[in-house]
């Protein structure tokens, strides 16, 4: 094996675009604006560049560094008729519930909404359309605490399956699957639970537009730089392997969310096609 490889299958060195510019005073919000960036009040360039390690030699545990891969082999054939086609949709939402609760180990989980597919910016053709379908290039959690509760809350006043009376804990995930075939140029990586602390925290809202639902305004975590935080990724994900990972937990004692974020692979050859992916995000009620 050359040298070249060996380097590459411990890791890379790469930019991660941490926010640089954190509210000065209580009260005051930054933004992050999915359409149209340029209005997002967020500053996070230039990025820092960081060590991310291939995960693939380790043994990361969900409830410690609050990330995963797990094999899962779907039955959808055609990543991109998922928001196009509802049967296909309630299939990859049914299976997903599915892995999870294998995961977990929970005693019930449900999907919060419908499948995502996002895109690298240069497939064009493909974004036409979709809304907020582009890889998020910074360091984040989908949630802070209290948005977690609250969409739960807001879950479970529509959904008559979830009653989170009788429960000891609930939890949130993602679950996110590369589509496009190795290797990719825009891999996700996450950070090691572990190694964030609270004052790294930011609250960043986010302003997207969904499709049948119009402006959604959600506050989710954002994160200033830490040189302890150490970061990953799972080097040529391949469609039948799922990497989940933490949103939320009402166990302290466990991983509570994992930032994660986009970054170009320096070592990526060049000219390969972008990469899509899919994503879900997961509630799961432990007894």
């Amino acid at each position: 094996m050359a040298a070249s490889d060996t380097i590459k299958l411990l890791g890379v060195d790469a930019e991660i675009n941490y926010v640089r510019n954190p509210p000065s005073r209580q009260g005051e919000v930054i933004t992050f604006v999915t359409e149209a960036e340029e209005r997002s009040t967020m500053e996070t360039l230039p990025g820092r560049t960081v060590r991310i390690t291939n995960a693939r030699p380790l043994d990361p545990v969900l409830d410690r560094e609050g990330f995963a891969l797990v094999p899962h082999k779907s039955s959808i054939v055609d990543f991109d008729r998922i928001q196009d086609d509802p049967e296909i949709d309630q299939c990859y939402i049914d299976e997903m519930a599915d892995l999870l609760a294998q995961v977990t180990g929970a005693t019930q989980t449900f999907m919060l909404g419908r499948a995502k597919k996002r895109y690298g910016e240069g497939a064009k053709d493909k974004l036409v359309g979709l809304s907020n379908a582009k890889p998020a290039r910074y360091p984040h959690a989908d949630n802070t605490d209290a948005s977690a509760t609250g969409l739960v809350d807001l879950v479970g006043a529509f959904v008559e399956e979830i009653d989170l009376t009788g429960y000891s804990r609930y939890a949130l995930y993602n679950m996110w699957r590369a589509v496009s075939a190795p290797p990719q140029d825009f891999p996700l990586a996450v950070c090691d639970a572990q190694t964030v602390a609270p004052e790294d925290e930011v609250t960043v809202t986010a302003i997207t537009v969904e499709q049948g639902a119009g402006e959604i305004r959600h506050d989710t975590t954002g994160y200033r730089y830490n040189p302890a935080h150490r970061w990953y990724y799972f080097r040529d994900m391949s469609p039948e392997e799922v990497l989940v990972f933490k949103a939320h937990d009402t166990d302290r004692r466990r991983s509570i969310r994992v930032p994660h974020s986009a970054f170009t692979d320096p070592t990526c050859t060049a000219g390969v096609p972008t990469r899509a992916s899919v994503e879900m995000r997961g509630l799961a009620l432990f007894a």
